[in-house]
C-alpha cells in the first residue's frame, strides 16, 4: 500500500458510492421527484446549491483524511517510545 500511496496510484477522492448503491438510488429518485416541482430558475439554483454542497464536503473530507494520517502517526510514534 505504501509503493501505491507514494507513486500516487491511491486516490481516495476517486472512490464513489456506485449507482446501485441503495442510498445513492435513494438520493436520486429523491432529487428528481424534488426537481419536478420546481421552476427551471429553482432547479438551477438547487444544481448550484447541491454543488456547493459536493465541494463542501470535498474539503471537509480532505481535512479528516489528513487529520487521519496525523492521528495514526502520533499514535504510532507513541507505541514505539513506550
Amino acid at each position: 500500500m505504501l509503493k501505491e500511496l507514494y507513486h500516487g496510484d491511491i486516490s481516495p477522492s476517486e472512490r464513489k458510492a456506485s449507482p446501485a448503491d441503495k442510498q445513492t438510488q435513494k438520493w436520486l429518485n429523491l432529487s428528481a421527484e424534488f426537481e419536478r416541482t420546481l421552476t427551471q430558475e429553482q432547479i438551477e439554483t438547487y444544481h448550484k446549491l447541491s454543488d456547493m454542497q459536493g465541494e463542501n464536503a470535498s474539503r471537509d473530507n480532505e481535512a479528516l483524511y489528513i487529520q487521519g494520517f496525523k492521528d495514526g502517526a502520533v499514535l504510532m510514534m507513541e507505541i514505539l517510545s513506550k
